[in-house]
């Protein structure tokens, strides 16, 4: 299974009781699936860069899942039959590189730039 991050914008006027409803027949879908909600993380009413359907703000809640890859497109359709969702969003979440994770490893690239650099500098002074 791979990792997910949905993020849904649903209307501000909804009630906190229905966005919570909301929120658990996903998290359901999610399980029933055999995936399972890693993470749910409420950012709240936030203001929305433009207008949707006359919307200025929007409450937004973001979810990190692991789910089957045919869930995403149920999800998706779901999604755009609500009317209490404004927008949606699910991508793939990026992985850790496991290399990134060594001590040392990150300052590698830039100790040899910067020691490629002095030495160009060298070289230019002798000439």
């Amino acid at each position: 299974m791979k990792t997910y991050e949905t993020t849904i914008i649903f209307d501000p006027g909804l009630e906190e009781a229905r966005i919570n409803e909301e929120v658990d027949r996903v998290s359901q879908s999610i399980s029933q699936a055999g995936g399972e909600v890693v993470e749910v993380q409420r950012w709240g009413k936030r203001k929305l860069a433009y207008n949707i359907r006359k919307r200025r703000d929007g409450t937004y809640i973001h979810i990190k899942h692991k789910s089957p890859p045919e869930l995403i497109g149920e999800m998706d359709r779901r999604f755009r039959l609500n009317e209490g969702v404004l927008r949606h969003l699910t991508v793939l979440a990026v992985k850790e590189s496991p290399r990134a994770e060594e001590p040392g490893r990150a300052a590698e690239p830039a100790a040899a730039a910067a020691a490629g650099a002095a030495h160009a500098t060298q070289s230019e002074e002798k000439v």
